[in-house]
Formats: structure tokens, sequence, C-alpha cells
């Protein structure tokens, strides 16, 4: 659409007096006619209502009714973590204010917030080392906290670990069969009523690793067991290899170590109340 009225504005020199011919001011009027033919094409206005304004429109290059904020009632609730929110009515200022060591700022268009800064708490060298400040970590209440690396690394503990109120282990139950392959990264205690004679193989027990067995006759008793490793390395037991208690519902544990050449084995038989 041609841009108007700028260049498309009639003249008047064959409209403005009485003498003027009709047929000399006949292309002045089809021009004010197509002006305003123009005019009704830019203004899709139909029925407006109160608060409305024009707005255009550039994907069909006209004027459209639209709603005016000026005067209503529109409001914004911001709600945070607390999440309690707040209204602000258009117009009023929001403000957003940083603490604990979080702060914020505004530049044009654009809000940044910055932090929070941890250098007082805990420092990073740069290689993935982390320095922190104070003695103590504690969670949420009943919450665990948990130290879990990547693959096959270990939990170092470079200075003495005193446990103020205890600790346990987990413990996994293993199905009776005459093979039984005990993982050792699923737990350090194993537990398993026989109901045949078992060989127990030990896996993925690391140098310098132990791993403990409780062992169960059913209520036949008289089940064996020979413990070997998925090397094929048969464990070493002082005095050979052991016997276990034969009664019904008698309870052996095993413990196995393993020193980085040899699994050594030790048996603590016939627990009883």
């Amino acid at each position: 659409m041609a841009t108007w009225p700028s260049g498309t504005k009639a003249s008047t020199a064959n409209l403005d007096s009485g003498t003027d011919s009709p047929r000399l001011a006949r292309p002045d009027i089809k021009q004010n006619v197509d002006n305003v033919n123009a005019i009704i094409d830019m203004f899709n206005i139909d029925s407006p209502t109160n608060n409305q304004i024009l707005k255009y429109n550039t994907s069909n290059s006209r004027f459209e009714l639209a709603t005016d904020d000026t005067g209503s009632t529109t409001t914004m609730t911001f709600v945070g973590d607390d999440s309690t929110g707040t209204t602000v009515n258009l117009g009023e200022t929001f403000k957003i204010a940083g603490t604990q060591n979080i702060t914020t700022a505004v530049s044009g268009d654009t809000l940044t917030i910055t932090g929070p800064d941890l250098t007082s708490y805990i420092t990073d060298d740069g290689n993935g080392d982390l320095t922190i400040t104070g003695s103590t970590i504690s969670s949420p209440s009943n919450a665990d906290i948990t130290l879990d690396p990547a693959g096959t690394g270990d939990i170092n503990l470079n200075a003495t670990a005193r446990f103020n109120v205890g600790y346990k282990e987990d413990i996994n139950s293993l199905t009776s069969s005459s093979t039984i392959t005990v993982d050792s990264s699923l737990a350090s205690v194993h537990t398993v009523t026989l109901d045949t004679n078992t060989e127990f193989n030990i896996s993925a027990l690391p140098t310098g690793g132990s791993v403990t067995l409780i062992i169960t006759q059913d209520v036949t008793g008289t089940r064996t067991a020979t413990f070997g490793t998925d090397g094929s390395t048969a464990v070493k037991f002082a005095g050979g290899t052991p016997t276990l208690s034969t009664a019904g519902g008698s309870i052996d544990v095993v413990t196995i170590f393993n020193d980085g050449t040899n699994y050594l084995g030790s048996i603590a038989k016939a627990f009883a109340a």
C-alpha cells in the first residue's frame, strides 16, 4: 500500500471557484475518493469499547483495535521460594534485592543476578579440589549425605576417622544355590540360608577390602561350603579349608580379606543365643 496522504493529496485548483469546470475537477475528485478508501482499508475498527486503542499490525498492514492497560486494574503476581506471592499493579516498581552474598543490578532492560560468593566458605583450586572453611557438613532433618566418586574412584580419608555415634554396613541377601557369586561391590555383608552344598565365589573385592558372609544352615543342616574367587583362586584359611557347623539352623560367619596377593579367610562358628 502506498504511503499516504503524502504524495497523494488532490489539487484544489479546479475545485475552489464556482466557475471551475466539473470536467477538469474529475481527476482531483477521483484522487480524494481513492484517499478515503485507503483510509477505510487502513483502519479495522468495529464496535470499539472503553479503553481500547489502535495498534498497527504489520502482518496485514492495518490498524486494529487493542486493549489499553491504562485505567485498568491489571496486576502481576510474583511468587518466590516461600510461595506466599506479592501482587504488583502495572506501573508500580517491583524491586529484586540481593542477600546472602547475592547482588542484583539493572542496566537498561537487563537484570543481572550475581552470586552467591562462596569464597568465604568454600574455594576451588581450579583442578576440582575444594577447600572448606569450617568443620561441619550437615544435611536437612533425616536426610542422608552421599559421597559418590565416579567409576572406580575411592573415598580417601587421610587422617583418623572417628565415628561418634557408630557406623553401619549394607547387607545383601543371597539366594541359596550350588554356586553363589558374592558381588562385593553391592555390599560388605552378605547373608544366605543354605539348602544345598555350595561353592562361594568372591568377586569385585578390591585390594585392602574385606567381605563378610553370614551363613545359616536350613532345618536339615549338614550343608557344606567351599570358598574361591572369580579368578579361580582358593581363599586361604588358617588350618586349611574350613568346615561349616552342621546342626540345622546353626550360624557361621566367614570374613575374607584381599591383601593384593591372597584372599585370606577366617571363620567364627556356631553362633547361638
